[in-house]
C-alpha cells in the first residue's frame, strides 16, 4: 500500500529497481553512438543525475540490505558514464568511441600478458568455477564467524567524530581510543573485506558460466546488438577477467608504502573512475606547475571523490554525514603526497626487505591510527549493513562492552 503523506511515497522495492533499471537502459539506448549535439549531452547528463539522486531521494525508506546494491550500482554506473562521455568530448575522432554498452563489461584494465591466445576449454571454464565455489565458501563461513563475533562484542563507542577526539586528546589529554577499540575495528575491516571479496568472487562465478555460453556459441552467432566483433573483445575480457587480472583485494594488511594500499591491494574496481574523473582533469588543471605538485594535486583530488563517495553511501543508509569517512580518505590521500615527497614512489620489486619491513611497520601504525573515521561511522548505528543468513540482528546499546569497565582512562 503507497501512502502519499510523505513525498516521494515509498515504493514496492521491485517498482524502485524497476524504474532505475530505466534509467540505465535509456542512457543505453541514446548511447549507441557519440552524442553529437548539446541536446543529447543534455538528455544524458540528467540521467546521470537521476541515477545518482534516485538512492538520496529513497533514504530511510528501506532496509540496508535493500538499498545498498541499488546505491552501489548507482555510483558504479554513473562513474561509467561520465567517463564514456568525457571519451566523446575529448575524442578526435567519432570512431574512436564505440557505443556505451560496450564499456560496461571493462571495469578494470586487462593486465599486459594476457590469456587472448589461449585456447580456454569447457573444462579449464568447469574448474575455475568449482574452485572458486570452494574459495566463496570457506569465506562465506570465515562472514559467519566474524559477523557473530562483531555483532555480539560491540564496545561503547566514545562521543564525537574521531577527528574531534583527537584535538581533544592533543589539548585536553583527552584518550580518543582504547586497545580493544582498536582491536574490533581491525576486525571489523577484515570482515568487510571478506564481505566485498565474497561478492566479487561471486561475479567471477558468474562471469566464468557467461563465458562458457558464449564458448557455446558459434563464431558468427550475435546476440541482441552485440555484433559478432564485440562477443570477441567480451570473450576475451571475460578470459583475462578470470585468469589475468587480481582480486579487488590482494591482501592489504601486507601493505608497505600509501600507493601499495590503495593503487594495488584495496579495492580496485574504482581505480580508473578515480583517475579518470579526479586524478588526471586536477592534475592538467596545473600544467605549467612541476611534475610533483601536479602529481600531489591530483592524489589529493582522487581521494576527496573517495572521500564525497562514502560519505554519499553513508547518507544514503543513515541519513546523515559523518564526516569521520571524509576525515579518513582525506588524511590518507596527504599521507600518502608526504610519504612520497620523503622516500619517493618505488616499485615493491625495488625494495630491500628491510625496507619492506619498516614500510609495513609504519603502514599498520598509520591505518590503525585512522581507522576509527572509516569504521566508525557504520558501528555506530543500529542496524548493520551486512546481513547473516542464520540471524537478524539489530544494536541494542545496552548489550554493549562497556571497555571503561576494562581499561581505566
Amino acid at each position: 500500500m503507497i501512502s502519499f503523506q510523505e513525498f516521494p511515497p515509498k515504493l514496492p522495492l521491485h517498482i524502485l529497481q524497476i524504474i532505475f533499471f530505466t534509467l540505465l537502459s535509456t542512457f543505453v539506448a541514446f548511447s549507441l553512438e557519440p552524442p553529437k549535439s548539446l541536446f543529447r549531452y543534455f538528455i544524458l547528463i540528467n540521467i546521470i543525475v537521476c541515477l545518482l539522486t534516485l538512492p538520496i531521494i529513497y533514504r530511510g525508506k528501506y532496509e540496508e540490505y535493500e538499498i545498498v546494491p541499488l546505491t552501489l550500482l548507482a555510483f558504479g554506473w554513473s562513474f561509467k558514464m561520465m567517463i564514456w562521455l568525457k571519451k566523446c568530448l575529448y575524442a578526435e575522432k567519432e570512431k574512436q568511441i564505440g557505443p556505451f554498452y560496450l564499456t560496461m563489461f571493462y571495469w578494470r584494465k586487462s593486465p599486459e600478458k594476457t590469456n587472448k591466445s589461449r585456447e580456454i576449454s569447457i573444462k579449464d571454464i568447469n574448474i575455475y568455477i568449482i574452485k572458486r565455489i570452494i574459495i566463496l565458501l570457506f569465506k562465506w563461513i570465515l562472514f559467519e564467524i566474524l559477523y557473530r563475533w562483531i555483532t555480539n562484542n560491540i564496545p561503547e563507542i566514545p562521543e564525537g567524530i574521531y577527528p574531534v577526539r583527537i584535538f581533544n586528546w592533543i589539548t585536553k589529554g583527552i584518550p580518543a581510543l582504547t586497545p580493544f577499540l582498536l582491536f574490533y575495528y581491525a576486525v571489523t575491516t577484515f570482515f568487510v573485506t571478506i564481505m566485498l571479496s565474497l561478492g566479487y568472487d561471486l561475479f567471477l562465478i558468474i562471469n566464468g558460466k557467461f563465458l562458457r555460453f558464449l564458448i557455446t556459441l558459434k563464431d558468427e552467432k550475435s546476440i541482441f546488438f552485440f555484433e559478432k566483433q564485440h562477443m570477441k573483445h567480451i570473450k576475451e575480457w571475460c578470459i583475462s577477467m578470470m585468469y589475468d587480472t587480481n582480486h579487488m583485494f590482494r591482501y592489504p594488511y601486507l601493505s608497505t608504502s600509501p600507493r601499495d594500499l590503495w593503487s594495488f591491494r584495496w579495492q580496485l574496481f574504482l581505480n580508473e573512475s578515480f583517475k579518470e574523473l579526479a586524478y588526471l582533469p586536477a592534475r592538467n588543471l596545473f600544467i605549467n606547475r612541476s611534475k610533483n605538485f601536479r602529481d600531489a594535486i591530483g592524489v589529493l583530488a582522487a581521494f576527496t571523490m573517495s572521500a564525497i563517495l562514502h560519505e554519499y553511501l553513508i547518507f544514503v543508509l543513515f541519513n546523515k554525514f559523518s564526516f569521520d569517512n571524509f576525515f579518513f580518505f582525506t588524511s590518507h590521500g596527504i599521507i600518502l603526497v608526504i610519504w612520497e615527497s620523503i622516500f619517493g614512489s618505488i616499485k615493491e620489486n625495488e625494495e630491500s626487505s628491510s625496507k619492506r619491513i619498516l614500510g609495513w611497520s609504519i603502514m599498520m601504525m598509520i591505518i590503525l591510527f585512522t581507522l576509527p573515521g572509516f569504521v566508525e561511522p557504520f558501528v555506530r548505528h543500529p542496524r548493520w549493513v551486512a546481513s547473516s543468513v542464520f540471524s537478524s540482528y539489530t544494536r541494542d546499546p545496552s548489550l554493549n562492552f562497556n571497555f571503561s569497565k576494562f581499561f581505566k582512562l
